[in-house]
């Protein structure tokens, strides 16, 4: 069976042809496209091909003794199928999964969706197999925000985890930087010029509200929420450079973290929200730095070349992401243990820049900017620097990305 770099065994899971009327052939392709996808991306399953071990695939139905006995001899451990079909102008998507061992029934639901929700029906269905499986959250249903030009302006644009369903945000017709999700996915907050000054701003995907959250004279950008979501981290040249600050989502309670002549900005939370990181040139040149929230004990983490910047903190705590400058000056994604105890590079040497990375809930995966295709486009890679996917791909810039946790 196939293994991770890292040693971990995948899990052998195979697909059935899913079920469902003649007449939604064409829409059953598609789940089965986009769970196989998913279900390749989570770095958890092995797929097994019925072909492979001698199964028919002429009959879409739930498996039954026989093909279980001969899945569970070939060393799947586990079946997947589903049947498709409609209710309430809308989808329903019977989803069962069953382990060969024993033939058992593990997983069992029905997902409903509107008829413009059909890939979600299978993301929803990947992230039921990997919670059951692994015991931890799936990350097919999650979204990226980020920044494009393709509209003329710099407009903040969201899409699917894996660069389908893309969608215009803004319309403000001005720049738009820095687009950053709330823990909750609820809420994305960034910068724009829509009223002449770099202004801070929160928008409320629910109800659609928007609203400054700092306006201060000069360059108000590069938020960061805190994992409770009611506090944003962010970098303010009020003060002439670069400073870092928090303010709660209500506007009040403006309090200064750092206090140096260089520039201190990019500010990352842990998802503890004991500590943040941030770049700052006070050495010389830009390194990431750790403080703990109140602006105490600051430490630097890297010490590996003389230029990293834009922060990112794991979900799981145990590393930092950042864009470090190699010996053939470009930028590259690296991350460092959170106790600075091991440093790796994680995209490969190449006449391209790599910067602004962002984790994936399950801290496996990463989002990046890179120009290696010429204009800037949005990639994801594993974190030991395997299954590079392009995500972005058309002839706009597209850039800053920001992968939610839910």
């Amino acid at each position: 069976m196939e293994m991770e770099r890292s040693g971990f065994r995948k899990i052998p899971l195979m697909i059935m042809p899913f079920g469902g009327a003649p007449k939604h052939k064409e829409e059953m392709v598609i789940l089965e496209n986009v769970l196989r996808s998913d279900l390749k991306r989570s770095h958890v399953f092995e797929l097994i091909e019925t072909r492979d071990i001698g199964i028919s695939a002429d009959h879409p139905m739930p498996p039954g003794s026989s093909v279980m006995v001969k899945a569970a001899k070939a060393g799947v451990l586990a079946l997947v199928w589903a049947k498709l079909d409609t209710q309430n102008n809308g989808w329903v998507l019977e989803s069962y999964a069953y382990e060969t061992a024993k033939g058992d029934q593990v997983v069992g639901v029905k997902i409903f969706g509107g008829k413009k929700k059909l890939r979600n029906l299978a993301h929803r269905f990947s992230d039921k197999l990997t919670l059951h499986f692994t015991g931890e959250k799936g990350v097919a249903q999650s979204k990226v925000t980020y920044i494009s030009d393709l509209s003329g302006e710099k407009e903040v644009y969201v899409m699917d985890y894996d660069g389908a369903n893309k969608m215009r945000f803004t319309r403000d017709r001005s720049i738009a930087i820095s687009p950053r999700w709330s823990n909750d996915a609820s809420k994305i907050a960034y910068t724009s010029y829509r009223k002449g000054n770099p202004d801070l701003y929160v928008v409320d995907l629910k109800t659609g509200e928007r609203k400054v959250l700092a306006s201060f004279s000069g360059l108000n950008f590069s938020p960061s929420w805190s994992p409770l979501g009611d506090q944003l981290a962010f970098a303010t040249t009020k003060d002439g450079n670069a400073e870092i600050y928090l303010i709660n989502l209500d506007g009040t309670g403006l309090k200064r973290l750092t206090f140096n002549s260089s520039d201190d900005l990019s500010p990352s939370w842990s998802p503890s929200g004991k500590q943040i990181a941030f770049t700052s040139d006070r050495g010389g040149g830009p390194q990431i730095y750790v403080m703990d929230a109140d602006g105490s004990n600051v430490h630097r983490l890297t010490f590996d070349g003389n230029y990293n910047t834009s922060p990112a903190w794991s979900p799981k705590g145990d590393w930092i992401a950042y864009a470090c400058r190699n010996k053939e000056r470009r930028l590259k994604i690296c991350a460092d243990r959170s106790d600075g105890s091991q440093s790796i590079a994680i995209t490969e040497s190449g006449r391209w820049d790599d910067e602004s990375p962002s984790w994936a809930l399950n801290g496996r995966e990463l989002i990046f900017t890179s120009s290696r295709f010429g204009k800037n486009q949005i990639l994801s890679i594993h974190l030991d620097g395997t299954h590079l996917r392009r995500l972005t791909s058309n002839p706009a810039n597209n850039t800053s990305p920001s992968w939610s946790l839910r």
